[in-house]
């Protein structure tokens, strides 16, 4: 489910909990939504009769069991961590507790308040800070890291202590789980087990008994206290139990491996890759069989019976009304983009694709869809889907890493195009496989590259016939991105690994040019090319592992020399220290750049930073960020980072006319502290508002087909309540009425 946030309004508290946000078509103007995935759900946390928690990567799904209502947490109602690794539930305190990769960790307690805490804030640890899992006993969080456990005190809301380097020698060890049997506490670690009093000084590692040879000399998987026994899962062994005495062998899933153990008041769930089995108090196991339970991360039991499953796959499973069914919020099923692609009114988010070695990552090739508020997916035939083009109302071609094309005529025929019918190929065998990373639509068809082949770029024309072309350098045989600008030239950027810099082709003279980072041959800030595209001017920016640049004259591109131009911002080249991995130009002919540390917007010419988001003032799930594409009608802007998606709607679309102007939101309501959004102008027009009598209230000018509100005078007055209408001013000077907005206080 989407959620959306204007940073000047973003709070800490969890003023309700849920809160409920139904996916919408627009967000205002300067405000975020993010869309994590929830197909895969890790851990699962109850509270008594009212609430089932299930956490995904990066965020949290809340099943409300009153009425089955879904709402979702995420970075935008104040999540601090990065993705998440543990929640947990604590029904006396009504205390929320979530952990992350990065060591920090959030407590929601029961006045809704959000705090967080970073246990290693003030310390001068190195290394991994993830936190393993959460257990909760006595007014006691006790959270499993991979230096040690943090002790934290939820009636006084603090750390109590730290439990670090406890191995043999004091020195550090990763601890898997906890759990307490009595009056001792148990940790699962990545030697063996360890077992200590809890009125012993536990941050002693000569404190703890060491259960660490044998079967134990390796990692433990799960550790779990049932029926006043402990519980051991170990991969490839088998589950062990203790009870006062010896550790014993329990005769069932012997060799299997192991996911998770948990405790519930009448059964201990043990879910492993391959199922779902349920150890009920007379110590006899039965299996948990459904079609939808695929990837059993977690399950719990709660007090009617009803079993709520995490599973890898279909999000959160339960049996509460009978049979198994799956519960998902709106949202896309992969949680890794790496493609967007925005065409006829919908925003594409495609799997892919390859590694930075060249090699096919095996993803499925399950696209996902964003239209109008609202995620749907498709099945395409092929893995590793890399791009798509929407060629007509009845045909859609997809490309993909190993298996070629494939072309949907219409909603029941596909026709896969590889090695055997077409012209694409792969130039180093015996590998049988036809790798296709960009497509690029012109009018005399569909151009299409072709990695590790000596014919890496291809023509599929409109009757399905083919043309190919090859080049005389060695680095051409491995484009990865493709665009054609305004003179119909191909440009292709080639794999920094074997060789980089780009190729210009032009069809018509049948000529090609070969641009570096050598002066007077392309002149770029590097070799290793990572981004391309063409702006409203004509002119192709290209993204490097130095900065960014642009070629403003790409007819002459053949003639002579014709060197890249590298804006200089404050006095250096435009993101010179940046690998530029994605760049995307909005209605504005303003430039967004992706990079390893967050997005950066300039101004059309390269020389002016207007924003600069990371995951410190942006609900971006990481720095990390993979590609850019905008929706040109609306202004927002998708972001795909390693972490996930989220997007930004700016204010430039795309311009259009007088009679197609979009005004949001609208009304415009006394709780609403934003910008109001005015799009589907003609390019770069004046926008006058007006009151009801005609007295001019304000007045600016389009940013490509947008322009921008604060519901305020000229002389920065917020308006009062009334009926206000917007008229445009075309580039000629003609003026229309174009929309109303009513204003309510």
């Amino acid at each position: 489910m989407m959620k959306y946030w204007n940073e000047r309004a973003i709070t800490l508290l969890l003023a309700s909990l849920p809160l409920l946000v139904w996916a919408q078509s627009d967000i205002p103007v300067g405000s975020w939504r993010v869309h994590p995935s929830y197909n895969s759900i890790s851990h699962v946390a109850l509270q008594t009769n009212q609430k089932v928690f299930g956490a995904a990567d990066h965020g949290i799904m809340v099943i409300d069991r009153t009425d089955n209502s879904i709402s979702t947490y995420t970075r935008l109602d104040g999540l601090q961590g990065s993705a998440i690794t543990s929640i947990a539930y604590d029904n006396p305190i009504k205390d929320l507790l979530i952990a992350y990769e990065n060591g920090k960790f959030d407590v929601v307690d029961s006045r809704n308040t959000l705090s967080s805490f970073d246990p290693t804030a003030n310390t001068s640890l190195t290394g991994s800070k993830k936190i393993n899992d959460i257990f909760l006993g006595g007014g006691m969080a006790f959270l499993a890291t991979d230096y040690g456990v943090v002790v934290f005190d939820l009636t006084k809301n603090q750390i109590k202590e730290t439990w670090r380097d406890l191995g043999e020698a004091g020195d550090v060890l990763r601890i898997v789980q906890c759990t307490i049997n009595e009056d001792s506490v148990f940790l699962g670690t990545e030697n063996g087990v360890l077992a200590g009093k809890l009125t012993d000084n536990l941050q002693d590692f000569n404190s703890w008994k060491r259960f660490n040879t044998g079967v134990f000399a390796g990692s433990v998987q799960s550790i779990a206290t049932f029926q006043g026994a402990v519980y051991v899962a170990i991969n490839n062994v088998g589950v062990l139990r203790r009870q006062n005495g010896p550790w014993t062998l329990q005769s069932y899933l012997q060799g299997e491996s192991f996911t998770s153990l948990t405790a519930n008041a009448g059964s201990l769930m043990v879910a492993l890759p391959s199922g779902l089995w349920e150890l009920n108090e007379a110590n006899e196991i039965s299996s948990i069989a459904s079609d939808i339970i695929d990837d059993p991360r977690q399950a719990v039991v709660d007090d009617a019976g009803d079993i709520w499953v995490g599973d890898g796959s279909n999000g959160l499973v339960s049996d509460a009304k009978g049979s198994f069914e799956a519960f998902l919020p709106n949202c896309p099923v992969n949680n890794e983009t790496f493609k967007l692609s925005y065409q006829q009114g919908i925003m594409y988010s495609l799997p892919g694709g390859y590694s930075n070695e060249g090699l096919a990552l095996h993803r499925p090739g399950i696209i996902d869809i964003f239209q109008e508020g609202t995620w749907t997916s498709t099945l395409a035939v092929n893995q590793d889907i890399t791009d798509i083009q929407v060629v007509t109302s009845t045909e859609t071609i997809l490309s993909s890493f190993g298996n070629g094309l494939e072309i949907h005529a219409n909603e029941s025929e596909v026709i896969v195009l590889n090695e055997t019918n077409s012209p694409l190929i792969n130039a180093n065998p015996p590998q049988r496989s036809v790798n296709v990373t960009s497509m690029a639509n012109s009018g005399g068809g569909v151009w299409v590259a072709n990695y590790a082949s000596n014919k890496p770029l291809h023509l599929l024309k409109e009757d399905h016939m083919w043309e190919s072309f090859s080049f005389p350098i060695s680095s051409a045989q491995y484009p990865l991105e493709m665009v054609v600008d305004l003179s119909d030239n191909v440009w292709l950027l080639l794999d920094p690994a074997q060789g980089g810099g780009l190729i210009v082709f032009n069809k018509e003279d049948n000529a090609f040019r070969y641009l570096s980072d050598v002066a007077g041959q392309g002149g770029l800030p590097s070799k290793s090319a990572y981004s391309i595209a063409v702006d409203r001017d004509g002119f192709v920016w290209v993204g490097t592992a130095l900065g960014a640049a642009y070629f403003n004259n790409s007819t002459g591109i053949f003639n002579g020399s014709a060197d890249a131009i590298r804006p200089i911002v404050d006095g250096r080249f435009l993101l010179r220290d940046d690998k530029v991995t994605s760049i995307a130009v909005d209605g504005g002919n303003r430039k967004w750049f992706g990079t390893d540390r967050g997005v950066w917007l300039y101004g059309p010419e390269g020389e002016e930073v207007i924003e600069n988001f990371t995951t410190v003032n942006s609900p971006l799930p990481s720095d990390t960020v993979r590609d850019i594409e905008i929706n040109d009608e609306s202004g927002e802007v998708f972001f795909a980072t390693d972490e996930g998606l989220a997007s930004f709607r700016s204010g430039a679309t795309r311009s259009g006319t007088s009679q197609s102007v979009k005004v949001f939101p609208n009304p415009v309501t006394s709780s609403f502290v934003g910008t109001v959004g005015i799009s589907g102008t003609p390019q770069d027009a004046i926008v006058k508002i007006t009151d009801i009598t005609g007295k001019l209230v304000f007045q600016t000018k389009a940013s490509g087909g947008t322009a921008l509100w604060q519901v305020q005078d000229n002389k920065g007055r917020r308006v009062s309540t009334g009926i206000y209408i917007v008229f445009v001013v075309t580039p000629d000077g003609e003026e229309r009425l174009a929309s109303k907005i009513a204003v309510v206080d």
